[in-house]
């Protein structure tokens, strides 16, 4: 089964993904519901085996996630001119902006927002661990450890608040409101 734990996120090059969540990958964006068996069918294995190396739908759905906010995260990063923290502030912008305008994740938080929300920020999935020690790689790496509070805790909070801001609309009712997110992990990460 993949693994729980991110290994430190490199940002250098392209990340690779796994031949059958590339699959899934693709199922998920054009918008459709992941199909177990239609993914196994198309990955070649059977259902079982794909149950038993991969887990459950919601952690192909989770293995999915991270695979596009990876391969984001890596393009922004080695698209931006800025170093220090307004890099990883840059960088946490446009994601954040991307994540909201995605279409295939929009379809998924109206289709089934219980699930969305479940994988996207549950600690007993893939996104939000990864999310916050991928975070804490990128502040390490732009100015060191060097920080009163840990990393891992200041990026945790840093998602939270990425988390609340860009699905207030399914959480609060309320539009996302990504200026307001940004001003604020600025601030923290000043």
């Amino acid at each position: 089964m993949l693994s729980h734990a991110a290994a430190t996120v490199d940002l250098t090059t392209e990340p690779e993904v796994d031949p059958v969540i590339a699959h899934a990958l693709r199922q998920f964006l054009r918008e459709s519901r992941i199909d177990m068996g239609e993914l196994a069918t198309e990955a070649g294995i059977g259902r079982a085996t794909l149950y038993r190396r991969y887990g459950d739908r919601d952690r192909v759905l989770g293995e999915v996630l991270w695979a596009i906010t990876q391969r984001a995260w890596a393009r922004l990063w080695r698209a931006s001119p800025q170093r220090g923290m307004a890099r990883v502030v840059a960088v946490l912008d446009q994601a954040m902006r991307d994540t909201v305008a995605s279409p295939a994740l929009r379809a998924l938080l109206e289709r089934d927002p219980e699930t969305a929300l479940r994988v996207l920020t549950s600690q007993q999935g893939v996104v939000q661990h990864r999310l916050v020690t991928g975070l804490a790689d990128l502040i390490r790496a732009e100015r060191g450890d060097s920080s009163e509070i840990p990393l891992t805790k200041l990026a945790y909070a840093v998602v939270r608040l990425a988390e609340s801001f860009c699905y207030s609309d399914v959480i609060t009712g309320a539009p996302p409101d990504i200026d307001t997110a940004t001003e604020i992990i600025r601030k923290l990460l000043a």
